[in-house]
């Protein structure tokens, strides 16, 4: 008996023992899988989120234009076995996603937001400088142009097919040639260095075309090339007095820098200085935000101001035509893009392929006693707001943008044969970027 209830007591013992055991065994089971779920967790969150974009994607419409970002946005690429081969279509493709990909915007905003609490002071190409008042100024990264030569010969070769007008080349450094100063130390020796490398290429390469010119233009070989100088002092003038010469959230010059450009190349096209009243300098914006803000869409950045030039014998007397789609005006200012985003493009009503501005009240008379009553504008964007200031100075400008214009720009200077000027006009910084530098010719 006693031996039986011994047995019964190990039994029940060992019974206890072996349920702990048991428990314990499936609580550490347990407890594993907590573990492992809790660390599958960002996993299964990094799917639904992918899943839920995903889907955004497929039902989402397609933006074919940023507002934003003022540029037109990718478009699915077309399938061709050609594109495949070469990449053409993966790359095409790559884009598209990019700029079609959900709530885009707010999740750039953040990951620059990121980006600068990090300490970074350059973010997707923009680098963040702050002013004398302590003010942010956002400035493209300077990358050295690689169409220097092929801007060269095809002003080259354009000037060359020319039958008597002359060629004056106005090529304007970037907001990192004036700024340095507040630029971050690893910045102030890095890029403006390479940008004065550029302007003394063109210097020399366009200083000699205009000797040669000088000699051959009289066998009728070549037309004169004049190369501006002298846009950096006056522009250093305009800052001595106060003024903003370039955006702080945008890459344009502001219509003080056109100013500096029209002082330097007054001279040049025999056309008199116009004399900055303070009437006709008056703000058109106050909360301007422009193309270099737009990378980073830093809402703790604060907005510009745009000033634009205005002449009052303008009024009754002044019409500007838009040669491609037919509209008329009497101003050289869209004032509906003030309540845009894109408040630049006031300037010339955007981009338009050709546009012809008359003047009947215009000064033509030159120091040279000979009357230039027409000139030709061949430019990028910079150029829309120096126009406002010639405008005084010609009877007759016409404003040819080459991105859009498909015909020889060269036969038509020499069938209007009251041109006596061409002005072209580019900003280094952009350079590469624009096509419609091969539309010269």
């Amino acid at each position: 008996m006693r031996r039986q209830g011994e047995e019964r007591e190990k039994g029940r013992v060992k019974g206890r023992e072996k349920g702990r055991v048991k428990g314990r065994v499936k609580g550490r089971v347990k407890k594993e899988k907590v573990i492992k779920l809790i660390k599958n967790i960002p996993i299964f969150l990094m799917i639904a989120m992918l899943s839920v974009f995903a889907i955004l994607f497929v039902i989402l419409p397609k933006k074919t234009f940023s507002e934003t970002e003022n540029r037109m946005l990718e478009q699915f690429p077309e399938i061709t076995v050609k594109d495949i081969v070469n990449g053409d279509f993966q790359k095409g493709f790559e884009e598209y996603l990019s700029d079609q990909f959900p709530l885009r915007d707010t999740l750039l905003s953040v990951s620059v937001r990121t980006s600068r609490a990090l300490g970074n002071r350059e973010v997707h190409d923009v680098i963040y400088a702050a002013d004398e008042n302590g003010e942010t100024r956002l400035i493209d990264l300077y990358k050295k142009p690689q169409n220097r030569e092929k801007f060269t010969n095809g002003v080259m070769n354009f000037s060359g097919k020319l039958n008597r007008a002359k060629v004056t080349v106005l090529l304007l450094p970037t907001a990192i040639d004036f700024y340095r100063e507040e630029l971050p130390e690893l910045y102030k020796m890095q890029d403006s260095p390479l940008e004065a490398d550029t302007l003394s290429y063109f210097e020399n390469a366009f200083g000699e075309a205009a000797e040669e010119g000088s000699d051959d233009a009289k066998d009728g070989n070549l037309s004169e090339i004049r190369y501006v100088r002298g846009y950096k002092e006056a522009a250093l003038s305009e800052m001595e007095a106060g003024h903003n010469i370039y955006y702080r959230t945008d890459h344009h010059w502001t219509i003080y820098g056109a100013y500096a450009g029209y002082k330097a190349l007054a001279p040049y096209l025999g056309i008199p200085e116009v004399k900055k009243d303070a009437s006709c300098f008056h703000a058109a914006s106050n909360d301007f935000y422009g193309t270099t803000w737009s990378k980073v869409l830093d809402s703790s950045v604060s907005p510009d101001r745009i000033d634009i030039y205005t002449n009052p014998a303008w009024a009754g007397t002044l019409e500007v035509s838009y040669e491609d789609t037919g509209e008329k005006a009497d101003s050289p200012y869209e004032m509906s893009y003030v309540s845009k985003k894109d408040q630049y493009s006031l300037f010339l009503n955007n981009q338009h392929t050709l546009i012809c501005i008359k003047n009947p009240d215009a000064d033509t008379k030159r120091c040279d006693d000979a009357k230039h009553s027409s000139l030709v504008i061949i430019k990028d964007s910079y150029a829309n707001s120096l126009v406002p200031l010639l405008i005084d100075q010609y009877e007759t400008i016409w404003v040819f943008d080459p991105r859009y214009y498909k015909g020889s720009i060269s036969e038509w200077v020499n069938e209007h044969e009251e041109v006596e000027d061409v002005l072209i006009v580019y900003n280094l910084g952009t350079m590469d970027e624009d096509r419609g530098i091969g539309g010269i010719y």
